[in-house]
Order: C-alpha cells, then sequence, then structure tokens
C-alpha cells in the first residue's frame, strides 16, 4: 500500500485551510430587464473558492448580462451580491481586486505594443511579477510578438494577450465570457491547465462557452439560464 507522506499531508490540510478561508460569492435572486422585457428573473447560486462553475443558455438569454453583473460592470439589476458578508455595490474598487472579468472580444490598447500593454495592465494593478510575465509568454508562444502593436495581430494572438494579463492579475475569482473564442488547440490547452491549477490554489472560475475548449474541464456546477 502507498504510504501519504506526512509533510505532503501538513500541506494538503493548509492549502485547505486556506481555500476555505477564502470568501464566497453568493449571487441571490438577480434579475434584469430592459425596459419592459424580462431578461432573466430570480437567478440564485453561488461561486465557491477552489471550483469551475460553467453558465449556459442559448442565444439571447443574458450570459453576457448576468457575467457582468456578477463582475459589478453592470450595477443596474435587482436582487443582490454578496462577497463573503460585503454587498459588492460597497465594495468600490476592492472588488475589483477580487473579480476580473474577460470579455470575448480582447479589450487591448490597440497603438501599444504587447509588452506595453501587459505592462500597462501590471502597473494598473498593482502586479509585479516578471518571472511569471516571461512563462506566460513563453506558454502563449508570444516571444516573436512581444514589440507588436496590438491593431497588427491577429484575433488569436490578442485573446492570448488578454488571458495572459488575466493570469497575470490573478483575481480570486475569473469570470470569463467565451474564452475559448479565437483560441487554436494549443492555446486551449495551455488556458485549460491554468485554469486547473488556479483552482488547486483556491482560484475560482465562472464560464460561458459553447466550444469544445471545456471538454476536458470538470464543472462544480451548471447555471442555467
Amino acid at each position: 500500500m502507498k504510504k501519504f507522506h506526512h509533510t505532503n499531508f501538513k500541506l494538503h490540510l493548509l492549502l485547505s485551510k486556506v481555500i476555505n478561508m477564502r470568501d464566497s460569492l453568493s449571487i441571490q435572486n438577480i434579475s434584469k430587464s430592459y425596459n419592459d422585457t424580462t431578461v432573466f428573473k430570480l437567478i440564485s447560486f453561488n461561486i465557491n473558492p477552489g471550483k469551475i462553475y460553467n453558465l449556459s443558455g442559448s442565444n439571447g438569454a443574458g450570459k453576457t448580462t448576468l457575467m457582468k453583473i456578477v463582475a459589478s460592470q453592470i450595477l443596474d439589476y435587482s436582487g443582490e451580491i454578496f462577497l463573503g458578508k460585503d454587498n459588492i455595490k460597497d465594495l468600490d474598487h476592492y472588488y475589483f481586486t477580487k473579480v476580473s472579468y474577460l470579455p470575448p472580444l480582447p479589450n487591448l490598447y490597440q497603438h501599444l505594443s504587447v509588452i506595453e500593454n501587459i505592462v500597462f495592465f501590471t502597473k494598473l494593478n498593482n502586479i509585479r511579477n516578471p518571472e511569471l510575465a516571461e512563462s506566460l509568454i513563453h506558454s502563449f508562444n508570444l516571444n516573436d510578438f512581444k514589440s507588436k502593436k496590438i491593431y497588427k495581430l491577429s484575433d488569436g494572438t490578442k485573446k492570448k494577450v488578454s488571458i495572459l494579463i488575466l493570469f497575470l492579475i490573478n483575481p480570486d475569482f475569473f469570470i470569463l465570457d467565451e474564452p475559448y473564442t479565437y483560441l487554436d488547440s494549443e492555446a486551449i490547452n495551455v488556458l485549460n491547465n491554468l485554469i486547473i491549477n488556479s483552482t488547486d490554489k483556491g482560484k475560482s472560475f465562472f464560464i460561458t462557452d459553447n466550444s469544445s475548449g471545456l471538454k476536458n474541464i470538470e464543472f462544480f456546477e451548471s447555471v442555467k439560464l
């Protein structure tokens, strides 16, 4: 019988305690309407530390709208969202250090280079981790593109840069809206490995995507609109 090393066991317990000490996101009775049209009504679920959640629904069901609400990018809704015991509307900038949203289309500065975008967004978020930045650049095969302006890049390369920046910022909650759009199979594998490794460290993911990129991701729970 295989023996479990005592040091590894203590490390496992310590990691479990750290994960359990993290706050959850609690989405409570969220409803959204535009004029007289109801997009969705009374949606409730939790996003717990170290777990991956899937958001599914037909086109027009409001998946992006719900993700933006959870990410506090849309403030006009009914219901409440709590980070731990705090309503997210009371948290101001602090909330954005914990929760980050990746949109379907890359949102980068087009006339800055790849490395200039990386430096800008990491400084904006008070992040300094050049070793991780270089590792992610290598993983996504971006070494040959570092000095190129964003507007000269393909959509797939732009998406890699956006994902790279998000994992450098490294929030507690990753809100990923169609993250696999434009990615090739190699980049999909890199992203999935990042997601799995991050959940082992207590990070949480809320993902919507209709592509096959999710086939190797095991969800803790699915939310359907």
